[in-house]
């Protein structure tokens, strides 16, 4: 592609610097509430309230500021002309019925390629700024004083920093892993500064600014090196050539949209493209996603042989807490595997100058030969093996390493961009449903807490049943995560040593179902109350196959399940009926698991669906006939907008270097190693939240594989 220095220059630093920073936006919202900090504490315990570990009202609001604020963000970077070289302009390549879908695709490349450059932004931030506390003694931090980061407002970094922040702390296994590992237990023990971001969100415009007297600005820009504004940073990312060691440029992005919508920028080379190309000039060495991931895993390697530092996925049990002495070897065993068994091996097969065709599904081809030589094995374990295959739990330990991998070339255990843009469906949804703006915004989140603790509950007397959070629901299980020590406690006492995972990656069709049997736990627990407030067509399907019966056959807590079901209908408040502009309150990400689609799975529960909205819509219509108003009836073509299983629609792969909104699970592609391990549920819980017990079969419990959620088949 010649000099990538003569490739962007002009068109991309002009792309970039002319346009206002977002700060400078100042459109107000509607009539603002007053946002102060009470203090007002709800206490959730095993059974309700009260208990010492708290979810605070002021920090749910708090948290809806901050979603407002991405929310707001995120709309001026997507509708941002010419940032980053990417013209709306291009739209006029394509027919008349093709532009709005080419506009989309436009918009949202525009956005990945700035989350893209906040992730980097954030590492750098992470990695130069943020303190270094090294302790795996979690019960220590409480009181260790060393232990609590003194924020300030000149201490903050930009929003695009926090925001990423804010999306790694929501999968809070990675975090405490990559806390532990990178020696950051001090911002794990500190959680996110709720009282600073307050401050730095303005009321009114839900801009925000932290600092009024630029010291923010100044000491992140001195720092890290980087512009305060992400799109004032440079157009290009420097690498280090993996052949001759010399610095290479990577442009962002380089390419055009291309000429079909289906797969728009699927060829561009950039760093934030999918189909990334660098050719170094000196050594005509090509950098691509997948060179990156294996200089990831050789330089992980490397830490581990001379600084003794654990590779990623080795350091958590399966139930997510560190590892003790009862469970370390396995754990570990990763870790003693390439000590002290195959060291030279990895270091030559994962050396580019000799092996520039290496990739990780190498890495775990050569890892599963590794496992059946008997020499290897005695030496690594000191013992004599009846046979030369490894143990189960061996070969888990080996899969939740690998899975750091795959898709994913940061120092991090997952990859953040993915964990950003799967969170804007919900940014999105809490920005849309105008919670914020309520003048009963108070109450409203003290209503929420207590469905959280409801949820909870389920979970505690459901271990082995995935469990899935509505709309509110969600908001107080996303801030109680964002304080990750508090977290970590009340899930481990709650769940006799078990630390949840909050996994944003569910497969569609399995989400229908645990919704479901969710929305009947809570019922029952609660005595007959509704779980997902509202009447779209899917709320009432759900809620008419959780009522059937007749007579005696139906529990008390089913008959006032339908009382209240039918008050709702009468309710004022009630906006989420489907005809309003507000989201769908019990709608939650989604992905598709690639070797499980199967057209025909989601029909048949679409027709199920479908048979019990409409008995639900003729026992609503026959009750509005009764009280002489009219038809109660919902547009049936609207239908297919809701549902848990409804996948963000904004998400498109080919955007992506790693597809956010897909899993694969078919045997023997990227993301499923280790053979002998497919079905093994490894997740101790998700967001749709599994609790199954270590090694078991899933059999459709758990819907994510290791940490990441990254494609690996359980």
């Amino acid at each position: 592609m010649g000099n990538p220095e003569l490739d962007f220059s002009s068109k991309h630093t002009e792309a970039v610097s002319n346009h206002p920073p977002y700060s400078s936006i100042t459109e107000s919202i509607d009539e603002p509430p007053t946002y102060g900090q009470s203090n007002a504490v709800y206490r959730v315990s095993r059974d309700g309230f009260p208990s010492s570990v708290v979810v605070v009202v002021d920090e749910c609001i708090t948290h809806l500021k901050l979603l407002s604020a991405i929310a707001k963000l995120r709309n001026f970077i997507k509708g941002t002309d010419k940032l980053f070289g990417i013209h709306d302009g291009e739209i006029r390549n394509f027919s008349n019925n093709k532009q709005a879908q080419a506009a989309a695709r436009i918009q949202e490349k525009r956005w990945a390629v700035y989350v893209a450059r906040a992730v980097d932004r954030f590492t750098i931030w992470w990695q130069s700024y943020l303190p270094s506390l090294k302790t795996s003694r979690i019960s220590t931090l409480n009181t260790a004083s060393e232990a609590n980061i003194a924020w300030s407002a000149n201490m903050m970094p930009p929003l695009d920093v926090i925001m990423v922040w804010h999306a790694f702390m929501l999968n809070p296994r990675a975090f405490l892993e990559d806390c532990l590992r990178q020696s950051k237990m001090s911002v794990w023990a500190t959680g996110l500064p709720w009282d600073i971001i307050n401050a730095s969100i303005d009321d009114k415009t839900l801009v925000f600014y932290p600092d009024r007297d630029s010291e923010a600005r100044i000491n992140f820009e001195t720092i890290t090196g980087h512009s305060w504004e992400n799109i004032h940073d440079s157009p290009a990312k420097s690498l280090p050539c993996f052949g001759c060691k010399q610095e290479i440029i990577a442009p962002w992005t380089e390419g055009s949209i291309g000429c079909d919508t289906d797969v728009a920028f699927a060829h561009c080379t950039g760093y934030a493209d999918k189909s990334l190309r660098i050719s170094c000039p000196a050594c005509k060495f090509n950098t691509t996603h997948d060179t990156l991931r294996v200089q990831k895993f050789r330089s992980d390697v490397q830490k581990l042989l001379k600084d003794d530092i654990p590779m990623p996925g080795t350091l958590l049990s399966q139930n997510g807490t560190p590892a003790d002495n009862e469970n370390s070897d396995n754990v570990s065993f990763p870790n003693r595997l390439i000590k002290e068994g195959i060291r030279s091996e990895l270091l030559q097969l994962t050396d580019l100058t000799e092996n520039e065709s290496t990739t990780i599904e190498t890495i775990r081809d050569h890892l599963e030969g590794y496992l059946k030589s008997r020499s290897i094995m005695r030496r690594v374990n000191k013992t004599i093996l009846a046979a030369g295959n490894s143990s189960m739990p061996e070969r888990i330990s080996l899969r939740n390493m690998l899975s750091r991998y795959w898709d994913n070339s940061s120092p991090f255990a997952i990859d953040l961009v993915g964990a950003v843009i799967r969170q804007g469906t919900f940014v999105d949804k809490m920005d849309n449903i105008g919670w914020i703006r309520s003048p009963n915004l108070r109450s409203t989140m003290s209503h929420f807490i207590g469905k959280y603790g409801v949820f909870f509950q389920i979970m505690v007397k459901n271990k082995g049943h995935a469990v899935v959070p509505t709309l509110d629901v969600d908001l107080i299980w996303h801030t109680h995560q964002l304080s990750p020590i508090r977290y970590y406690i009340f899930s481990t006492t709650q769940m006799e040593g078990i630390f949840i995972n909050h996994d944003d990656k569910i497969d569609e069709i399995k989400l229908n179902d645990a919704f479901a049997w969710t929305s009947r736990q809570y019922q029952k627990l609660t005595g007959g109350k509704i779980y997902s407030e509202c009447t779209c067509w899917y709320c009432e399907a759900v809620r008419e196959s959780n009522n059937q019966g007749l007579g005696r056959l139906i529990s008390p807590s089913t008959l006032h399940a339908k009382a209240n079901a039918a008050l709702l209908h009468n309710s004022a408040d009630n906006t989420t009926d489907g005809k309003s502009k507000e989201p769908h309150i019990s709608s939650h990400n989604a992905v598709r698991v690639l070797a499980q689609a199967d057209p025909k799975a989601m029909q048949t529960k679409t027709a199920q669906l479908e048979s019990c909205w409409e008995k639900a819509q003729r026992r609503s219509h026959n009750r509005s006939r009764s009280r002489g108003g009219g038809s109660a009836h919902e547009d049936l073509s609207r239908k297919t907008v809701y549902g848990p299983y409804a996948r963000d629609p904004d998400i498109h792969r080919e955007i992506y270097p790693c597809n956010p909104a897909c899993v694969n699970i078919t045997a023997g592609v990227v993301g499923n190693c280790m053979s002998g391990t497919q079905g093994v549920g490894l997740a101790q819980g998700a967001c749709v939240s599994g609790t199954m017990a270590a090694q078991t079969r899933s059999k459709g419990k758990s819907f994510c594989s290791g940490i990441a959620g990254c494609g690996m088949s359980l």
